[in-house]
């Protein structure tokens, strides 16, 4: 028959069995969780890398735009020069950096600091005469180089831009 010894090791068994049981359900049940995490992790970075890739093809668009109107004259060099290296700076700071770009660059380090929009109307009659000189003989020595690059621009591929990791 049985005796107090078997029925105690068998109910003990019983309970490590149950108990074991429960652990693998619960390992299962974090493993199943964790892989949710991750699919919504995955999801969301996706979703992010599309919503950079649109932004930074419209500020493609956008510098493209603007380097089709300085070719075409439609837009002063000087302003076409900063609102491309600022639309270039937002999506790749070392963009203007590149040697193929050291025109464009060169021009809007000369420029980076004359008054513009209010700035500009504040100044006395005298000093804007002086700026927009200044800003004249720049545009003279550098229109030629700085038309080039926009050319370049215009079929520059983009491929160095940074991607989410």
């Amino acid at each position: 028959m049985f005796t107090t010894k078997t029925v105690l090791f068998t109910l003990a068994s019983l309970i490590i069995l149950a108990l074991a049981g429960y652990a693998l359900y619960l390992h299962f049940q974090i493993k199943k969780k964790q892989k949710e995490e991750i699919e919504i992790v995955n999801a969301e970075r996706k979703l992010a890398q599309e919503n950079l890739d649109k932004r930074n093809n419209s500020i493609i668009a956008d510098i493209r735009f603007i380097a089709q109107a300085l070719i075409t004259d439609q837009c002063e060099i000087t302003e076409g020069v900063l609102r491309i290296h600022h639309l270039a700076d937002a999506i790749d700071t070392d963009l203007m950096l590149q040697s193929e770009f050291t025109s464009l660059h060169e021009h809007f380090d000369q420029c980076r600091n004359m008054a513009i929009k209010e700035a500009y109307k504040e100044l006395s009659k005298k000093e804007r005469f002086q700026q927009d000189n200044q800003r004249f003989r720049l545009e003279e020595k550098n229109k030629e180089n700085v038309i080039k690059e926009a050319e370049l621009l215009i079929s520059y591929s983009f491929n160095n831009l940074k991607k989410l990791h």
